[in-house]
């Protein structure tokens, strides 16, 4: 239930209406022209910028078309920037839909789907792999998460080493920190005492949380900051002498310049996955091999990277299983999946279940532990760990 992981900014509610009438897009059974899959991220926005999203999507397809393609037929992205706005999601989802007839969307950064949702009721189509990252994401049942975000800090205290002691939680005032916090605490165990610190997104001076950090006597600090200062609250606190500090950082916090720092200054940490198994393997051998055939890829690293490469790999199966490429044939057959395999990426999925009764579209309920090592994630325990009621 992360809201803009990125700036960590409150969810603005969007109710937009669709125009037109009757399905565009969501069947492309007929003929043997490609097969169109739309995503939409914010390319260029005021905030923070995703162009990586699409770039995972297009490696994605240009390994599936190497390999023949879905059903013999080739994959085409087409891409849309919603600018990081409620207004450009609503724009895009009428382009790509309507306009451009995807036959769904995949891969999507996740924050706007409050834009996208009523177009894809409108014309029978869905959002698979959409990144977890909104309310919206997480409720509507034409949305298909594979890695909802605050599912890594729920399941962070189980990967804990056993001498942790005090925990100091790094978080902005928003809505998306509070809550995550609040379910997080649930989990730790009586011996771990919490502490909180609050930074909020605008702040330039990382002194103060630092001081607080200290003062708390925390071994473990976890963080649910904006990913742009991550890395300055990290050097600062080393300055001030907290060399040891242990940094819990999931996987959707991460970014270049994080893993850069925690590598320079030697930072022991923990890294909560969303992915694991071999897919990360799997996913840098077609960003060597496709990478410069679709203009590179600017962001090895980050979560929705990987999660857009993912979720069209994973449509080589699903699409043949559901009988073809229809939208709600797609849907159909997903919904009745009690241990789909995302290639070992998670804990099989049942999505059939409702573990979390206030955010149904929570189906995946695992993470992977793991480091990050010179520059990057790195498995450190293949198998996934599932969250557990304390």
């Amino acid at each position: 239930m992360r809201i803009r992981h990125r700036s960590m900014a409150t969810l603005a509610a969007v109710s937009l209406g669709a125009t037109g009438c009757g399905p565009a897009g969501g069947s492309a059974a007929d003929g043997d022209g490609p097969i169109k899959l739309g995503i939409m991220a914010g390319l260029q926005t005021n905030s923070y910028s995703h162009p990586w999203v699409p770039q995972g999507a297009k490696i994605a397809a240009a390994a599936v078309n190497d390999a023949g393609g879905i059903g013999g037929r080739k994959v085409e992205i087409v891409v849309c920037d919603d600018k990081g706005t409620p207004q450009g999601a609503a724009l895009c989802a009428q382009k790509l839909l309507r306009q451009d007839k995807v036959l769904m969307m995949v891969g999507n950064d996740g924050n706007m789907e409050a834009g996208l949702v009523p177009t894809l009721k409108a014309t029978k189509s869905i959002s698979w792999a959409s990144l977890g990252s909104s309310l919206d994401s997480l409720k509507n049942d034409r949305v298909y998460v594979l890695q909802p975000v605050l599912v890594q800090y729920w399941i962070l205290p189980q990967m804990l080493p056993p001498a942790t002691k005090k925990v100091a939680y790094v978080s902005s005032d928003s809505v998306i920190a509070r809550e995550s916090q609040k379910r997080a605490t649930t989990y730790y165990p009586k011996s771990i005492s919490i502490s909180s610190v609050t930074l909020p997104a605008t702040t330039a001076d990382f002194q103060p949380a630092c001081l607080k950090i200290k003062e708390s006597g925390a071994d473990t600090a976890v963080l649910a900051i904006s990913a742009g200062q991550s890395p300055m609250l990290i050097q600062t606190c080393h300055q001030i002498g907290l060399t040891g500090l242990r940094w819990a950082i999931p996987s959707i916090e991460v970014s270049p310049q994080l893993t850069k720092t925690l590598m320079q200054l030697r930072q022991p940490n923990l890294g909560v996955l969303a992915y694991g198994g071999t897919v990360r393997k799997d996913f840098e051998a077609d960003v060597a091999k496709y990478g410069p055939k679709v203009g590179g890829l600017t962001n090895p690293i980050a979560d929705g990277v990987i999660n857009a490469w993912l979720g069209v790999k994973l449509l080589t199966k699903v699409v043949p299983a559901a009988g073809g490429p229809d939208a709600e044939k797609i849907k159909a057959w997903l919904d009745k999946q009690k241990a789909f395999d995302t290639m070992g990426a998670t804990a099989p999925i049942d999505f059939t279940a409702t573990p979390v009764p206030a955010m149904p579209r929570i189906k995946n309920t695992s993470a992977t532990r793991g480091e990050y090592q010179n520059g990057k994630p790195v498995v450190t325990e293949p198998k996934p760990y599932t969250i557990k009621t304390p």
